[in-house]
């Protein structure tokens, strides 16, 4: 008895070791890259195309101070000074100008304004110019997405299209391209998408077309039930 009783107070004494052990190691071990936050620091934790709020969040600065906001009349933002955007303050670590927080610094305050108008005095003059952030900028962050977005959608239905005539004809998609027809297939796919962008393209078509036809219909409701005059009279 007084053996298996050593034996198990060794193997208690052991397991408390061991536990203890593990706990040492634990509370010694380096945290993970994920419980950092990750393996970058700073500004460039934030990811590529972070927004301000979370650039300022990855440095550690409070974003309370880059809220714009309209006091007494007047936006305010920090980066806002004297009726324009303080350029120098939208260089990220490398000294690189930002020209998309630059954009987006805008369009948010134009947003702002449009929902919360303030009048304009000359006292206070809005001279920042958008013409001071380059065309390629623009081109860039508007542009580029919009036209790589296009040609996807022409290519997969320019495809879908040829696929089809393939099934129904049997002709290869190499011999469609060089035929007339194929041409004038291609085109209408490529101006098709051009002209139908979205799905709400076909109600502004719609709105358009009834705005064109508008007082055409005015004129003829005008005349229900009355007996219009004939041209000789």
């Amino acid at each position: 008895m007084n053996h298996i009783g050593r034996t198990v107070t060794h193997a208690g004494a052991a397991e408390n070791n061991t536990v203890n052990t593990a706990t040492i190691e634990k509370k010694d071990r380096k945290a993970s890259p994920l419980q950092r936050g990750g393996t970058l620091q700073g500004e460039a934790a934030a990811g590529k195309d972070a927004s301000d709020k979370f650039k300022a969040m990855a440095a550690g600065e409070s974003t309370a101070s880059l809220q714009p906001q309209v006091v007494d009349g007047k936006f305010t933002e920090p980066r806002w000074k004297e009726g324009r955007w303080v350029l120098e303050s939208f260089r990220d670590s490398k000294g690189n100008m930002d020209w998309d927080a630059v954009i987006t610094a805008e369009m948010t305050r134009r947003r702002m304004l449009e929902g919360n108008p303030i009048p304009s005095v000359n006292e206070d003059p809005v001279r920042f110019d958008t013409s001071e952030i380059p065309w390629w900028a623009w081109v860039r962050r508007f542009h580029l997405p919009e036209a790589e977005k296009l040609n996807g959608r022409a290519a997969m239905l320019g495809y879908f299209l040829a696929l089809g005539v393939d099934k129904l004809t049997g002709v290869g998609l190499l011999d469609q391209q060089e035929s007339f027809l194929g041409k004038v297939v291609l085109h209408v796919a490529v101006f098709g998408v051009l002209l139908f962008r979205t799905t709400g393209d076909f109600n502004k078509y719609k709105n358009l077309f009834d705005e064109a036809t508008f007082y055409d219909k005015q004129w003829k409701a005008s005349w229900e039930g009355q007996v219009r005059p004939s041209e000789k009279e």
